[in-house]
């Protein structure tokens, strides 16, 4: 214990510049846009470098399981040629047909156990990663990037309590709001559908396709029930995902390569 008090008060001095440093920076971050983009791009790098680390000696550990799960994964996506877009007799069309790119990327850290969760891949902006870029798995969405640095990007998960998604009924078009309210990783509500509509247990939620961020027709998941108000209005849906984002491991981000004329037209 004397040595400790003997150390603090041999450096004093050095600590008390640091607490002082320290409390600058907070009230920098605080009160300057500008720093907090600074800090935030700082804090994604380091923080992603430190996850890739972990990430890599893992799955060094266990290669075997993760090459297992590569194989898996690109088998699966290879068997729905890439994602089923509508009816049966669509599935020759790829996403490039719709617009869009897609480019392959893996998960170096992820949240889910938040009320906002999000995850980093290991792609930035040298990859071609940009922000509002959609992120999906080859059985569902799985967010939409928030932020980019030169090898990393994060991703706002849709375990997000502030992220809504289009969505809507595979059988008729009927389109909503899918949001997450902070429970089980698998269960997500959609909102503003109106009861005009026909609903039933089990039917197929796709993307709406009414966002820049993701096409139509990418599978959600399915209505795991409902309830109908007594006057007319609009239902009160719960949805059970097809996608487990809790243990993801590699992921696509779609690139929509029309948003920029999409843009033009909606703010001219």
């Amino acid at each position: 214990m004397r040595q400790l008090i003997n150390a603090i008060l041999k450096y004093k001095n050095t600590l008390i510049y640091l607490g002082l440093l320290i409390l600058s920076l907070i009230f920098l971050n605080q009160r300057s846009f500008y720093h907090q983009s600074i800090f935030s791009n700082a804090s994604l790098v380091l923080s992603s470098n430190f996850n890739l680390i972990g990430k890599n000696f893992a799955n060094y550990i266990d290669l075997a399981e993760q090459n297992e799960k590569l194989l898996a994964e690109n088998e699966k996506l290879k068997t729905l040629e890439l994602i089923q877009f509508g009816e049966q007799s669509q599935k020759n069309k790829t996403l490039d047909s719709f617009g869009f790119e897609v480019s392959t990327a893996r998960i170096i850290k992820n949240s889910y156990s938040n009320a906002r969760n999000y995850l980093i891949i290991d792609k930035g902006y040298r990859d071609g990663m940009e922000i509002e870029m959609g992120v999906i798995s080859s059985d569902g969405v799985i967010g939409v990037i928030n932020q980019v640095t030169s090898n990393f990007s994060s991703v706002l998960s849709i375990l997000h309590r502030d992220l809504k998604i289009n969505a809507g009924f595979k059988k008729n078009g009927a389109y909503g709001s899918l949001f997450w309210e902070g429970s089980h990783p698998r269960i997500m509500k959609l909102d503003d559908i109106s009861t005009l509509n026909p609903v039933a247990v089990g039917d197929t939620i796709v993307t709406g396709g009414m966002s820049d961020y993701f096409p139509y027709g990418i599978p959600i998941g399915t209505i795991l029930n409902f309830e109908k108000p007594k006057l007319e209005g609009y239902y009160d849906i719960e949805i059970e995902l097809f996608s487990n984002l809790t243990q993801k491991e590699f992921v696509y981000v779609v690139k929509n390569k029309k948003i920029d004329q999409l843009k033009q037209l909606i703010y001219e």
